[in-house]
């Protein structure tokens, strides 16, 4: 089966706005950004653009993308199959954890591999089963972030001490992260780990497994495959992605980032509520993205084929991005935690975007696949049989 070359351009770009929304969790607080952050015009600028633009975004694009391949890995949902998609996720989980230990807490595979899982129930069900599960796993999550966030607001609006929360765990994290050593880092991970991934799994993970649904469903259409002939459905996702998307994900940041607003673990309980809230319209804006790079791939496919050697090698640079943040800011590298402002910092972010996908594109053309996706692929093939080993072979084939 030949690899269709979209969702791989698709990878390139998500991978770059996932790496923008990480990135100050990286290099400038547990909270993301903070007051000092965005002292200046341009840095709040950049902040709310990134808010804007990515927050919530991408991920779901990511997503969206794990479901469509899942299901080339799965096909028809037989033992072999199941075997190689199960050994996959196992290899997510266990990259994940490392991940979260030594460089990024806020690690999203091990939410993957998790609700992974869940896909080997609907492989074999209807195209409305699927339709089905996304709409009830995103109601599930929105009602779960609004209930929560709503909640924290109303809580802290009777009790204003309620509003200053102990974040004791948070300090001593980015005091790890600004003069600690390698191991001082592991330690505030895991011990911040239990709060961030309760917050990642339920705050995200819901959302991400909405995506999967549909990325599994488009998936057995081959969507992204035949886009000339999905032109009508891409032209009204872009259409009503951008009209509707955009406009609300602007005003649900002007409460987050506006001129005078407080961020950060300050934030007041409305800002909260935005933020939740932009992750609940995030899929408007991300079907939107979908359906407008769609149709520039049809019009120009040249554009982006430059981004399909990184998309390939997807795993690689989603953990080669956090290698390369923790190098530059944490006090084990050269220490930068915490200094520089959201212009700065968003400018590192894309430059080590950049040059993980110039090195990816370089890897590709004397390799099939990229080191990490290379040394999974070794994970799920060797205990398969011969009869197995060669359906194994499709997992790259999205």
């Amino acid at each position: 089966m030949s690899r269709q070359p979209f969702p791989d351009s698709l990878r390139g770009i998500a991978l770059l706005g996932i790496v923008l929304v990480n990135a100050p969790f990286l290099a400038i607080s547990a909270a993301g950004y903070d007051e000092a952050s965005v002292a200046t015009g341009l840095d709040r600028a950049v902040a709310y653009g990134v808010t804007m633009l990515a927050a919530g975004k991408f991920y779901l694009i990511f997503s969206f993308l794990f479901g469509y391949s899942a299901l080339f890995i799965l096909k028809d949902g037989s033992k072999p199959n199941r075997q190689v998609y199960r050994r996959r996720l196992v290899a997510l989980l266990i990259l994940g954890l490392a991940h979260v230990v030594f460089f990024f807490v806020g690690d999203i595979l091990v939410t993957y591999s998790l609700l992974g899982f869940g896909l080997l129930l609907l492989v074999k069900r209807s195209d409305r089963a699927l339709w089905i599960t996304a709409v009830i796993a995103w109601a599930l999550a929105a009602c779960w972030v609004v209930a929560v966030s709503g909640l924290t607001a109303i809580a802290a609006t009777l009790d204003p001490q309620l509003a200053a929360a102990d974040t004791s765990m948070f300090d001593a994290y980015d005091a790890a992260m600004a003069t600690g050593t390698f191991w001082d880092t592991m330690v505030a991970r895991v011990s911040i780990y239990p709060f961030v991934v309760f917050s990642v799994i339920f705050g995200q993970g819901v959302f991400a497994f909405a995506a999967f649904s549909l990325g599994m469903l488009a998936g057995r259409h081959r969507f992204l495959g035949r886009l000339e002939d999905f032109r009508p459905w891409l032209r009204r996702c872009a259409i009503w992605g951008l009209a509707l998307g955009l406009p609300i994900q602007f005003a649900l940041t002007w409460f987050i980032l506006g001129p005078g607003e407080q961020i950060g673990f300050g934030a007041d309980p409305i800002s909260q509520v935005a933020f939740a809230l932009i992750g609940v319209f995030a899929p408007i804006l991300s079907a939107g993205y979908i359906g407008a790079l769609a149709l520039l791939s049809l019009r120009a496919p040249r554009l982006l084929a430059p981004l399909g050697p990184p998309g390939q090698a997807s795993l690689t640079i989603y953990l080669g991005e956090s290698v390369l943040l923790c190098i530059i800011f944490c006090g084990w590298g050269f220490g930068l935690f915490g200094t520089l402002g959201a212009a700065a910092v968003t400018a590192i972010a894309v430059g080590c975007w950049a040059v993980l996908a110039i090195a990816m594109t370089l890897w590709m053309r004397r390799f099939a696949q990229g080191p990490l996706e290379w040394l999974v692929s070794r994970w799920t093939k060797r205990p398969l049989a011969a009869s197995s080993s060669a359906a194994s072979t499709s997992t790259d084939a999205a």
